[in-house]
């Protein structure tokens, strides 16, 4: 790993702990809106069976809220989140050209999957959600096959200056 993607990582983990920290705190004003607590204590209502009070509510929660309705920071977090996975699956799939396809289609599955789930989303930041994801699987698919492409013409221009 060179010095620049170091840099990269570093950067991202920030980010990424920054805009935790502030989805967190911008979430935390679901325990003062108990009419939203049925629709966005997701989590709470399925591990604790229901939300009687603001003292129920887990801290994922807190995150769902943002995510519905502050999006900014939750999708830095998100995106930090992505950026670091692919850079450290980069590293550490480096000469296995195949499991590291396998990894980018799988994980852009996964995103397509995350569209699909949030697309009739009636809040405005999981629609943003939606559309994050979707383009991310898309550009995955597509550096993808510009690896792919890049590696063939590689070989080719290799094979005729061998021939």
């Amino acid at each position: 790993m060179n010095f620049k993607n170091i840099i990269y990582l570093i950067g991202a983990f920030m980010l990424l702990a920054f805009s935790t920290l502030a989805s967190w705190y911008e979430g935390a004003q679901l325990r003062d809106i108990p009419w939203e607590w049925k629709y966005t204590a997701v989590f709470s209502n399925w591990i604790n069976g229901g939300v009687g009070s603001e003292n129920d509510i887990l801290a994922i929660d807190h995150f769902v809220y943002a995510a519905k309705f502050e999006p900014l920071y939750p999708l830095l977090m998100t995106i930090s989140l992505l950026f670091i996975v692919l850079q450290v699956a980069a590293v550490l799939l480096k000469n296995r050209t195949t499991a590291h396809t396998v990894f980018l289609i799988a994980a852009a599955l996964m995103l397509f999957v995350l569209s699909g789930v949030l697309m009739n989303s009636p809040t405005t930041g999981l629609a943003l959600f939606s559309i994050f994801f979707g383009v991310a699987g898309i550009a995955i698919v597509a550096g993808v096959f510009f690896l792919h492409s890049t590696m063939w013409k590689q070989r080719i221009s290799i094979h005729k200056m061998s021939g």
